[in-house]
């Protein structure tokens, strides 16, 4: 059983990772790595069970377009809290692809990234830090609230002369109390 974190709650599932040895043979719900689901697309699709693509680092996303609407949701691997391309994975399919299903992070991102994250398109979080799950359950959220990098993923307000510079909503709300 896997956490995870979406919507400010927490739930368990159950999904099983297909390899090169598993392949399409898995039964029940089936996180497949890119690579693997791109060689037998329609063999993963059509088995019993619900069928989810990994996006590695260094994955070009746009080959998986024409799947996106049969996926239960789009995980984006983060193979270490340095390695920013699951970001660029995440604003590719939410902001140029126009995919409005579930982005979910998985791998070694640490609490900090959470919230720029979910400024990317990430919509859920496979939890596999004990540290992220504790502070998550406790209730934080390192916000930022000034950005200097637009996205298209959230609304935004511009902050003074600079067109780039931006600032959350939540930053009024916060300065209002």
């Amino acid at each position: 059983m896997t956490t995870i974190y979406k919507d400010g709650e927490f739930v368990e599932e159950n999904w099983t990772r297909a390899d090169a040895e598993t392949r399409a043979a898995i039964k029940g719900d089936a996180l497949v790595p890119q690579n693997l689901f791109l060689e037998a697309a329609e063999d993963y699709l059509n088995r019993d069970g619900e069928t989810a693509v990994l996006v590695e680092a260094g994955d070009d996303v746009e080959l998986i377009r024409s799947y996106l609407d049969r996926l239960s949701y789009v995980a984006v691997d983060f193979p270490s809290f340095a390695d920013g391309r699951g970001f660029s994975a995440a604003r590719v399919l939410r902001e140029q692809i126009g995919y409005q299903g579930d982005i979910r992070a998985a791998g070694k991102y640490i609490l900090d990234q959470v919230p720029l994250a979910r400024r990317c398109g990430v919509s859920s979080f496979e939890i596999s830090k004990p540290e992220v799950l504790k502070a998550l359950k406790a209730g934080e959220w390192p916000e930022v609230t000034k950005y200097l990098q637009p996205v298209g993923a959230v609304d935004e307000i511009p902050v003074g002369t600079r067109p780039w510079a931006r600032r959350s909503f939540r930053d009024i709300a916060v300065a209002a109390e």
